[in-house]
């Protein structure tokens, strides 16, 4: 082989290997919509955005057999998101966790929850700022997550969550939101959020982002691009779980701090 050629195969090999670390060092961005069950329009729109990997539906409301088939169908992973106790007393409605409930009656709103929504492989707290801070409750609901082999997801509605403490301490796999995309409706708010959190999986950092199906927030996802690079880093919430077992995962995908908080 003559020396040009050499050198061109050289720098050939040179630019695909620092493509491939380009991309190897990139995080992976999880992009979980929350609150679905009682629309069933809005859900389905939710469903199917391109941006949207985790889909965590309410079990009994009208629509979470449906949408959960949907989700499924549509290649989107399924998460159950009970409505638990918070601190400012909001009605939990149908299948709520609640302390006050006592063991028995709880863990039965769990145990018809995972019956109701069906292809779900782990769970999520909606609201829940009174509940994930107490430790009783939530080896309640650890213990049970681990019969049936699901994973726990804590939307830390309150900084001070003890949900994926006890989660790890009973060898659940869990993960914690880093940020809520739509706090606040505004599309300024909304792309500031969603830059620092693509800041940081392009910093190598797994990154979980909690929306919900707004008509804003569904107008802003829909004025994304998605290109390939860009699908390549989405990924369901299952791939970026911590696994408190030894062997299994050594990173921990802990948000470095509170960012804002829900009841």
């Amino acid at each position: 082989m003559r020396t040009a050629e050499k050198t061109l195969l050289l720098w050939i090999t040179v630019l695909l290997f620092s493509n491939t670390v380009f991309a190897s060092g990139h995080g992976k961005l999880v992009l979980i919509v929350d609150d679905l069950g009682n629309q069933y329009r809005a859900g389905v729109d939710a469903i199917a955005n391109p941006w949207i990997t985790t889909v965590a539906i309410m079990p009994g409301r009208p629509y979470t057999r449906l949408l959960a088939e949907y989700a499924n169908a549509q290649g989107k992973e399924v998460i159950i998101h009970s409505p638990m106790s918070n601190t400012t007393d909001f009605p939990l409605g149908e299948l709520g966790l609640d302390r006050t409930q006592g063991r028995e009656a709880m863990i039965e709103n769990v145990r018809l929850s995972v019956a109701d929504v069906p292809y779900a492989v782990g769970l999520s707290n909606h609201m829940g700022s009174r509940l994930t801070q107490d430790t009783v409750a939530m080896d309640w609901l650890m213990r049970e997550l681990q019969l049936h082999q699901l994973f726990f997801f804590d939307s830390r509605t309150v900084s001070t969550t003890q949900a994926w403490k006890v989660a790890e301490k009973r060898q659940v796999p869990w993960a914690m939101r880093h940020y809520f995309l739509d706090h606040f409706k505004e599309p300024a708010f909304m792309q500031s959020q969603w830059n620092e959190a693509i800041t940081r999986v392009q910093n190598g950092e797994n990154i979980t982002v909690i929306c919900h199906p707004y008509p804003e927030t569904l107008a802003f996802l829909n004025s994304l691009s998605l290109d390939e690079n860009e699908r390549n880093t989405l990924v369901p919430l299952s791939s970026v779980l911590n696994y408190p077992e030894p062997g299994k995962r050594s990173d921990r995908n802990i948000p470095k701090e509170p960012v804002l908080q829900g009841p």
